[in-house]
């Protein structure tokens, strides 16, 4: 794996990542004695920050995926619980958010996400043969679903929510309002010559403002320059908005999947995750975390959604015992 010697990170330089930690569970919080290891890839003109969670003796690899408006550091929390759990843990920072980059960002587009975290698996696997669990938070689920359609390795889903965006419903309720779902959407559609290459910044399209319930917290995360104060292209909000599932959700069979939806998400309610939902084919299991929001961290949810992903982390695992036997 190619490395970068880029000066910033979230251990020495970046620390806005620290105000975030108040408001986890205390076992959960990120400190100065138990900080993810940071490197960098660099993949054609990507560089990609990633934080690590290492645990030796483990059988599994789980890749976090943050969503609009988050970075791999904002994960960090439920990567430490997976790592208390034995699992080996790696978080992405995508570009343009947290410290990852790349010179040609105003040609970003959507699918540019899915071949890098593609690749991504690819090479990990290739390094240690640790079978993949892909965890989506947010547009991060849909975004895990996409890659899950294509990768072989990925043997797990864990999503918070779907977000379908070829469905009319989903982008009205994403979108700040009607006007901005429907003539903009068409607006980007007609004149993506004149439109792709400016940068916009995503709480400006989006209903940033509910991606917490707490209002401290979420107007931290608006105000972040690394998460939702990123300035995105609307070429990557384009084909974003315009993306359709690589196998539709009848025909989905690749691997299970765990869908562990907050109760109180005005951001994405669940009955837009539960048409999807109901529809997949595959082997699946939906828990409802009951008090937490979009950005799941209110208790009981938290403990919830660990023992949900512990116990579906450990069928997997199972899974490949058996098949070895």
């Amino acid at each position: 794996m190619n490395s970068n010697t880029n000066r910033l990170a979230y251990n020495e330089t970046e620390v806005y990542w620290k105000n975030y930690q108040r408001f986890f569970p205390e076992e959960l919080r990120i400190n100065d004695n138990n900080l993810p290891d940071e490197e960098w890839w660099v993949w054609n003109d990507y560089h990609i920050h990633l934080d690590r969670m290492t645990a030796l003796d483990s059988n599994i690899k789980v890749v976090l995926l943050h969503g609009a408006g988050g970075n791999g550091r904002l994960l960090a929390p439920y990567a430490l619980m997976l790592q208390a759990y034995g699992y080996d843990v790696v978080s992405l920072d995508l570009p343009p958010y947290g410290l990852s980059y790349t010179e040609s960002v105003k040609s970003m587009e959507y699918y540019d996400w899915i071949e890098i975290i593609s690749e991504f698996i690819k090479q990990e696997f290739n390094r240690d043969g640790k079978p993949i669990v892909l965890l989506g938070a947010s547009i991060g689920g849909m975004l895990a679903y996409h890659v899950a359609s294509m990768s072989k390795q990925v043997k797990g889903l864990i999503v918070t929510t779907f977000v379908d965006t070829s469905n009319q419903r989903v982008r009205d309720q994403i979108a700040p309002n009607k006007l901005i779902s429907r003539l903009g959407k068409f607006t980007l559609d007609r004149f993506p010559l004149v439109l792709d290459s400016f940068l916009i910044s995503v709480s400006k399209v989006s209903r940033m403002k509910l991606i917490t319930n707490n209002y401290e917290l979420t107007k931290l995360i608006i105000q972040d320059s690394r998460a939702a104060g990123t300035k995105i292209p609307l070429r990557f909000l384009r084909t974003f908005l315009n993306a359709k599932p690589i196998i539709e959700p009848e025909y989905f069979d690749a691997c299970p999947i765990l869908l562990v939806h907050p109760e109180v998400d005005p951001m994405t309610p669940f009955k837009l995750s539960e048409s999807f939902y109901k529809r997949l084919k595959c082997k699946k299991r939906c828990v409802i975390l009951e008090g937490a929001g979009h950005f799941p961290v209110e208790q009981p949810g938290v403990e919830q959604m660990k023992i949900a992903v512990l116990t579906f982390l450990n069928e997997i695992e199972n899974t490949f015992e058996s098949k070895e036997d």
